[in-house]
């Protein structure tokens, strides 16, 4: 079962995030627009996406504007992120949208094989343990339709470690200076030992040992497509 990491502050407050994180907003626009061109030509009734680790919703809504065809299942393990979604995507849950309180792994072994036109997901997968993590990727694999494709923006370690140390006090300067701003040492605090906990050896996701993983299970096309300090968008076909 995948742990459970954003109880407490930062699932409550995850919004503040964003004032430490200036590329934010334009990672989860290049997931959207990878989604929008890609089906942008293709004739299809309806897209059907998976997103684990849906959060507040964020990256959900920018999936569902990429495309009116899209419908998103997102799933989560912290009901105060599914509370929180249920907020931002008030307007898309009659017919577009289901929110699932779940665990990733258990939830996905339960979809039919070739089901899913796309993956996508934004600063989850990082969070798991490298063999939770590996499940996770090879049961996404499966729900995949042929052609499906996986976009996920995330935490994708630079392979040098020089520069990893450089885009790493980046963010960990960008916790200090943005919420003392607010008076918040609390989610310097709170930021930091979350940060820490990403660069354990067995959750770290190295980009160079992320891309040979995902072409192991067969993933093709496997490609970084933005990148701004600690995080990185990810792309790849089934």
């Amino acid at each position: 079962m995948e742990a459970k990491r954003f109880h407490g502050k930062l699932g409550e407050e995850y919004e503040l995030f964003k004032l430490a994180c200036s590329h934010f907003d334009d990672l989860q626009n290049t997931v959207g627009k990878t989604v929008k061109d890609y089906f942008k030509n293709k004739e299809k009734d309806e897209i059907k996406a998976l997103e684990i680790g849906c959060g507040p919703g964020y990256t959900t809504e920018i999936i569902l504007n990429s495309d009116k065809r899209t419908k998103v299942i997102a799933i989560d393990n912290e009901s105060v992120m599914i509370e929180q979604a249920k907020i931002v995507l008030n307007n898309y849950i009659k017919d577009r949208v289901k929110l699932i309180h779940a665990d990733a792994l258990e939830f996905l072994k339960k979809q039919n094989a070739n089901y899913f036109d796309a993956f996508t997901s934004a600063f989850t997968l990082h969070n798991f343990h490298k063999d939770y993590r590996r499940k996770v990727l090879e049961e996404i694999y499966r729900v995949l339709k042929p052609q499906g494709i996986f976009v996920n923006g995330d935490k994708y370690v630079l392979d040098n470690e020089s520069e990893h140390k450089k885009a790493l006090q980046w963010q960990m300067q960008q916790f200090k200076t943005q919420y003392t701003k607010i008076n918040r040492l609390d989610l310097i605090e709170e930021w930091t030992k979350h940060y820490k906990e990403d660069n354990k050896p067995n959750v770290i996701m190295k980009q160079g040992e992320a891309a040979k993983l995902m072409k192991v299970i067969g993933f093709k096309d496997v490609k970084i497509i933005f990148r701004k300090y600690t995080d990185a968008v990810l792309f790849a076909k089934k």
